[in-house]
């Protein structure tokens, strides 16, 4: 199967190029700067240098490439995890002008499914719920304080996505990924340096979120491919929800430093806001029982 990948060099995107070269698919690997195309290389994949913000620059590239499959990994976020609401905007641009650019074109070009990433903060930042979130009522909660127009963004994205079906034969699924944990991610990497100095955050609050492991987000995109409904919504996180607070424990404890200094919640929230309310307040324990069914999504526990 010809497969294009947006946003190729992200944190998900190299590993997923060689996954699906792995898997024997024809992979291009789109990205907007030429000095990248050498990691695409390495990753098994062709590499394309186009402009997901240039609407006739991507319908050209993707009509040239004739793809079957598009994938959109168009997020992009500090490496440190966003700490305010202001550093979701270059996100926000991808959201709101990139992504649908990409789902028009792949119209265009006749592809048969656009898969697009999106994150569980997608249903909204809720501070209690049902003991797992699900599918069934994707937009629940509200935006984080001053984040009305970022979290716009990021459902307007998914409805271009998932309505693409109904304009077109380009039927659409939206990932929506938990927060990523294990080899390459840039915040887990700094998390464990963090331990390995006896240093943790303190999040406090009462909030549950999702966790997936990068690997486990590749299995699933990977089968996404020729899985699942057009139209659909698929959670795509590990079995077991905990808090921020008790991630970093267990990081801790595998790294053999169980006894952590823990920076307060106060200090955490005058330097990091949205980290504060995003994993130590919001509740969003989700459930991943619709991916197992439909995708094969085989989640494997880590701590």
């Amino acid at each position: 199967m010809r497969v294009l990948v947006a946003g190729a060099t992200s944190v998900p995107g190299l590993p997923l190029l060689r996954e699906l070269n792995a898997r024997g698919h024809e992979v291009i690997g789109v990205t907007r700067s030429s000095a990248k195309t050498s990691q695409i290389e390495q990753a098994g994949a062709k590499p394309v240098v186009a402009d997901v913000f240039d609407a006739d620059d991507i319908a050209k590239t993707v009509a040239d490439i004739g793809p079957e499959v598009v994938v959109s990994l168009l997020t992009t976020l500090p490496k440190r995890g966003p700490m305010r609401v202001k550093d979701f905007e270059p996100a926000r641009r991808l959201w709101g002008v990139g992504a649908p650019n990409l789902v028009a074109a792949a119209q265009q070009a006749g592809a048969r499914r656009v898969i697009a990433e999106s994150v569980i903060f997608a249903y909204g930042y809720p501070t209690s719920g049902p003991a797992l979130v699900d599918e069934s009522d994707p937009y629940y909660g509200p935006p984080p304080p001053g984040g009305e127009a970022m979290l716009a963004a990021l459902r307007g994205m998914e409805r271009t996505v998932l309505e693409s079906g109904e304009h077109s034969d380009t039927e659409g699924i939206v990932l929506r990924y938990g927060a990523f944990y294990g080899p390459g991610v840039p915040h887990d990497q700094m998390f464990a340096r963090m331990a390995k100095w006896r240093l943790s955050l303190d999040m406090g609050g009462n909030g549950i979120v999702s966790w997936v492991h990068i690997d486990d987000v590749v299995a699933a995109t990977a089968n996404a491919l020729d899985r699942g409904r057009g139209g659909q919504i698929y959670n795509i996180v590990d079995d077991r929800p905990q808090s921020f607070n008790d991630y970093t424990r267990e990081l801790a404890a595998k790294l053999g430093k169980p006894t952590q200094l823990r920076i307060p919640r106060a200090v955490v929230k005058a330097v990091a806001p949205y980290g504060v309310l995003a994993f130590g307040d919001t509740w969003l324990p989700v459930s991943n029982e619709k991916a197992k069914a439909e995708l094969e999504f085989k989640p494997v526990a880590r701590v």
